[in-house]
């Protein structure tokens, strides 16, 4: 069963996840460094996580995920690589970039947005070299139009052909 979980707890829970990936185990340090919050921070939270059963956690013992935690991460890591792949694949943000949009995205994007993102992500690559096409066309107009980055003329060109309510 899922519990309803604060952006803040989700995002501890994800770091215990790709720390245990990497390294088999979290440790509080770790975390605290990952997370770029004091140790006594990262306490607060854990004790948390451990309270609703979803990581194994003591004092000055590593960290883990119980199975129920497990299955609570497994969407959040799913939800956080979509947007990533989005906004890198799609839109052309540089990987670090993507990577932060998509950590201040996951917590907010409603679940049907970001079904239209998975099935948008398949059409793309389903498209093969039409759907190839089109993005790289995408491309081109980014890097003409203000160097990357959307330029006045155009966000005033969308504004005067979108109509009003």
């Amino acid at each position: 069963m899922t519990q309803e979980l604060s952006a803040t707890l989700e995002d501890y829970l994800t770091a215990v996840y790709r720390l245990e990936c990497e390294k088999r185990v979290a440790r509080p340090r770790d975390i605290a460094r990952e997370q770029k919050v004091a140790k006594s921070t990262v306490t607060a939270a854990l004790k948390s996580l451990a309270a609703k059963e979803l990581i194994n956690y003591e004092p000055y013992e590593a960290v883990t995920l119980t199975p129920e935690g497990v299955e609570q991460v497994r969407p959040l890591i799913m939800r956080h690589r979509i947007l990533v792949d989005f906004l890198r694949d799609i839109l052309g943000l540089e990987a670090s970039q993507a990577t932060d949009v998509a950590c201040g995205m996951e917590h907010a994007i409603a679940e049907d947005a970001l079904e239209r993102i998975v099935c948008f992500l398949a059409f793309t690559r389903q498209s093969g070299s039409e759907g190839e096409h089109l993005l790289d066309e995408f491309r081109q107009f980014l890097r003409t139009c203000g160097e990357g980055k959307i330029c006045r003329e155009c966000i005033e060109k969308y504004w005067e052909e979108t109509p009003k309510p």
